[in-house]
């Protein structure tokens, strides 16, 4: 019996090779990650951070960003690039911390005390996967913040 093992084994890690290679050819190819260039205007210059996030899609929307981003904010109007994004599409949601705690500040209500904005056209009641996913087509992304 050992003496068949011995015999079959070079030939199953042959076999098992070419199925791994075999699958490797089915696979999905691996998506290009691209950049973008993220406009945003009506900043609070030289107040605290501008806190960006980038969902891929609406299961992750709003819960766990492809990539997320802080920076200082600096000017009134400021480009800020995002990399490492996929698809065809992204949403961003971003607000202006401006007391440094990393959370968005909120009032009384639960309303944003904190400048925030989103790309595309977000709703009365803030934005959505819909509302806010715009074309990853190499073009700037404009996101106005609320004053």
């Amino acid at each position: 019996m050992n003496r068949l093992l011995s015999c079959l084994m070079p030939r199953l890690r042959k076999l098992s090779l070419s199925l791994v290679g075999g699958l490797a050819l089915w696979a999905p190819a691996a998506q290009a990650q691209v950049c973008v260039d993220v406009e945003v205007q009506n900043v609070r210059a030289q107040q605290g951070y501008l806190m960006l996030a980038a969902y891929s899609n609406a299961d992750s929307f709003a819960k766990r960003p492809v990539q997320a981003v802080r920076v200082a904010a600096a000017d009134a109007s400021m480009s800020v690039k995002v990399c490492g994004l996929v698809g065809d599409s992204v949403a961003f949601m971003l607000f202006q911390d401006l007391d440094g705690d990393g959370k968005m500040g909120r009032n009384a209500l639960g309303m944003p005390s904190e400048p925030w904005g989103s790309s595309g056209t977000p709703g009365m009641f803030g934005p959505t996967w819909e509302t806010g996913k715009v074309a990853l087509d190499g073009k700037p992304i404009v996101v106005r913040m609320s004053l």
